[in-house]
Order: C-alpha cells, then sequence, then structure tokens
C-alpha cells in the first residue's frame, strides 16, 4: 500500500493583494500527477486546506474541483486556519466519493479507519474546549486522545498511522506559520505518539522529520519571501516501510534582492515571469527612481522596495559622532552659545581626571 501525506495547502492564500490560483491549479495537476503514476492509495491531508477561516467562493471552488478529479481513497483532517463547520458541511457527500473528513468540531475530533493493510487515527487541530472537556492539563487531554484512540486501532491488529495538525516539540518552525497556542500550551511531546508507526503532521511548512517515524511533509507552496526552500510530500510505502521524499516543483519564484540601484535594475531584468519580489536598497534613491524600478520588468510582481534612512556614508559617520561633536555642528558659529561649547569640554575634563577616560 503506498501513501501519499502532505499539509498546509491554503487554498485561497493572496500575496499583497495578488491571487495565486493559477499555482494551486498547477499544484493539483502536479499532484494528480504523482496519485496516478506512484499508484497511491491513499492521500492523507494533515490539516489548514483553507488560508482563511471563511474561504472565498473560488477557494471552495478550487477545492471540490479537485477532489472531484482524483479518484483514491482521501483522508482530511482540520487546521487552526480551517473553520470546522466549512469542512463539516458537505463531509456525507465527500464520503461517498470515498473522501473522510475530520473537522475538528466538538463531535468530530478523532476517527479510527480501517483500512486494508492500516489503521489510521485521524486527528484534527484540537481545540482548547474540547481538550478542557477531557483534562484541565491539556497535554495530558491531548495524549488521552491519541493514546485511546491508539489502544482501539492496534485492535484490528495492522500497523497504525496518526495525523495531527499541531507543533511538535523539537521542531522548526518555516518562519511564516502562525503560532498555535491551546491555552497557554504552545508545542506537545512527541511522547503522545508513542506506540504509532507513523505520524503524518501538519501546522509546519519546512518539511521535516521530529523522529524516525514522525515527519511534517511541509507546506506545497512557499507562503512568504522565508520559505524560499525545496517544498516536498512524504510517500510511505506499507510493504517496506520506507519512507520518499517527492519534490514539489516551484510554479512561481520568490526573489529576495539586495544593492544599489544600477544592481537592482540589471538584476530585475533576469528574473522569470510572475515572480514575487522584495528589494531592499543600500542607498536612498527618488521617488522617481521606485517608479522607474517598477518600470523594469512589468511580468513580476515586486511587493515591497525597503530604502535605508540614510546612505551608508552619512550612517557611517553618524555612528562615529560623539556627544561634541553633535553640540558643536548644533552651535556653529554662534559667539554667545560656544559658551555652552567650554563649559561642556570642561565638564568632559573633570570626568577624564575622575575616570581616567571619556565615555562617549
Amino acid at each position: 500500500m503506498k501513501i501519499l501525506h502532505t499539509s498546509d495547502l491554503h487554498i485561497g492564500h493572496n500575496f499583497s493583494g495578488i491571487d495565486r490560483s493559477d499555482e494551486f491549479e498547477k499544484f493539483f495537476e502536479f499532484l494528480k500527477e504523482i496519485i496516478k503514476k506512484e499508484n497511491i492509495d491513499l492521500l492523507i491531508v494533515s490539516g489548514d486546506i483553507f488560508d482563511v477561516y471563511f474561504p472565498s467562493n473560488s477557494a471552495l471552488k478550487q477545492y471540490y474541483d479537485f477532489l472531484a478529479s482524483i479518484n483514491v481513497k482521501t483522508i482530511i483532517v482540520g487546521g487552526n486556519h480551517d473553520s470546522a463547520n466549512t469542512l463539516k458541511a458537505p463531509k456525507e457527500l465527500l464520503k461517498s466519493m470515498n473522501i473522510e473528513v475530520i473537522s475538528g468540531a466538538e463531535d468530530d475530533y478523532c476517527k479510527i479507519i480501517e483500512l486494508d493493510e492500516v489503521a489510521i487515527v485521524a486527528v484534527p487541530f484540537l481545540r482548547e474546549g474540547i481538550l478542557r472537556k477531557i483534562d484541565e492539563n491539556l497535554n495530558i487531554a491531548i495524549k488521552t486522545i491519541y493514546q485511546n484512540a491508539l489502544k482501539e486501532a492496534k485492535k484490528y491488529g495492522k500497523k497504525v498511522i496518526a495525523t495531527g495538525h499541531l507543533t511538535a516539540f523539537g521542531s522548526i518552525m518555516g518562519n511564516s506559520e502562525r503560532e498555535i497556542y491551546v491555552g497557554n500550551l504552545e508545542s506537545v511531546g512527541t511522547d503522545i505518539f508513542d506506540g504509532y508507526d507513523y505520524v503524518a503532521l501538519g501546522h509546519i511548512h519546512k518539511p521535516q522529520k521530529i523522529k524516525k517515524n514522525i515527519y511534517y511533509s511541509g507546506s506545497p507552496l512557499s507562503l512568504s519571501f522565508t520559505e524560499n526552500y525545496q517544498k516536498s510530500m512524504i510517500m510511505l510505502d506499507t510493504d517496506s516501510w520506507e519512507i520518499e521524499k517527492i519534490d514539489v516543483p516551484k510554479f512561481r519564484e520568490f526573489v529576495s534582492l539586495s544593492g544599489t540601484i544600477l544592481e537592482i535594475i540589471e538584476a530585475l531584468k533576469e528574473l522569470q515571469d510572475d515572480s514575487f519580489v522584495e528589494i531592499n536598497l543600500n542607498e536612498i534613491v527618488s521617488s522617481s527612481d521606485l517608479n522607474d524600478i517598477r518600470k523594469i520588468n512589468q511580468n513580476i510582481h515586486i511587493v515591497k522596495i525597503q530604502i535605508p534612512y540614510f546612505p551608508k556614508e552619512i550612517k557611517e559617520q553618524i555612528e562615529n559622532l560623539t556627544p561634541l561633536n553633535v553640540l558643536e555642528t548644533i552651535i556653529k558659529d554662534d559667539e554667545d552659545n560656544k559658551k555652552i561649547v567650554d563649559i561642556f569640554k570642561e565638564i568632559q575634563k573633570e570626568v577624564e581626571d575622575e575616570t581616567g577616560k571619556i565615555n562617549n
């Protein structure tokens, strides 16, 4: 049996107001190709299906169109970005299409699904209200859910896989995730997964292995400039119990440029169409220069231009100024106020005599 694990789709995500539906469409086409090419038997999506709690009609349509186009057993769990009601509404209809949705609602937060070769403990993002009904200690409540479900799943006599949407202790954030706090609980110890054969996690956008059987697949699309690393999905073969990383192509470049205006202009000419670009200039430029920069390549999206408060030379001069330098600059040639400078020098000399040095 082959299982494909992905998460954090964030359907409907836009970047600085720029629609990204074309990227999602390309990803879904790629995903369908992998499902067909690798003969995938089960697709697991570990939360954050949508980018916002109330997705747009176009995001919902893209989601349902994709689900209608695949012919594979699918398990979807809700994430912290997802509305349980939105996910739950069509779950009975989707079930008829061999798609199981575990939304995260109070009556829908853990389900054991028996398949031919494995049992799946499908758990979405666990909200505080649900956990406090189990135990006031939220760590204990989460562990209780996973360990009780494991006991039930073991009765099938098969290996057991869990899903989760949380921050596991020891994970490395991808810098664009929304921090999850359940009560005052920020991260969860991996001991809650003791006894599971594989754990398919979501929420962290950077793909990574936490332990030999606990993995974040990461988000398939970059969601910020800090996520400019290789995106991937995870394929698990239950015959050999081997894990393989499947790289996801970049459907759009995220590019950070730094330098002088001339260096930036040359670099902009070389960028791929539709790239998202942030620019950090190291010199002050005029507003007309900024407009010229935006005109260099009409096929890219410049979403941010950062300019320094001071040119590099001025910044260095300011950093080397002493209080006396500043005072003399302000006083200039005013004869009356020069007395202030003389008084300051006398005080400075007294400090020098007492301490042996002047603290500038």
